[in-house]
């Protein structure tokens, strides 16, 4: 077994932990404070938020999952094997966790660690909704991102 090899499967598990997660915040989580900001707000304010320490398991495992889509493409290039799905699942995962940094964590903070600030309720209302909305399209990526890394780890022998 090659360094790239196995530098593609830690990718790919790495990758299904995060769509795992991605997906049942969406569906369990995200429901739960964001159908009625501010108010809905304010169970999930302290630490950890909501009784869940959220950011201790996303601190570590989103950066270590763009960490290692670009190792197994820098090893896939380095054994001359790369493919357009790795290529295409790296660069996923990199713009989701880019998309993570620039865009959601900042508005995470805003809804949940500051229970909104001053922000006026509707608008509180209008940005979770969004944040929701755009929260689908960042856990697609991260499914192409999964696609392609588990598709480059069972076709690639060695």
């Amino acid at each position: 077994m090659t360094l790239y090899t196995i530098a593609l499967w830690v990718y790919s598990i790495l990758a299904s932990l995060v769509l795992g997660a991605a997906v049942y915040e969406n569906l369990v989580v995200h429901p739960a404070w964001s159908r009625q900001p501010p108010e809905s707000f304010v169970s999930f304010v302290g630490e950890p938020l909501g009784r869940m320490d959220i950011a201790a398991f996303w601190k570590p495992v989103a950066p270590l999952f763009a960490l290692s889509g670009v190792a197994a493409l820098a090893l896939a290039f380095r054994a001359g094997t790369q493919g357009a799905p790795l290529i295409t699942s790296s660069t996923c995962a990199v713009l989701a966790v880019a998309w993570t940094l620039i865009y959601f964590r900042p508005m995470i903070d805003l809804f949940l660690e500051k229970a909104g600030g001053n922000t006026p309720a509707e608008r509180l209302r209008s940005q979770a909704r969004r944040w929701v909305r755009l929260n689908w399209l960042r856990t697609a990526l991260v499914a192409v991102a999964w696609w392609g890394a588990t598709f480059a780890a069972f076709t690639t022998h060695g």
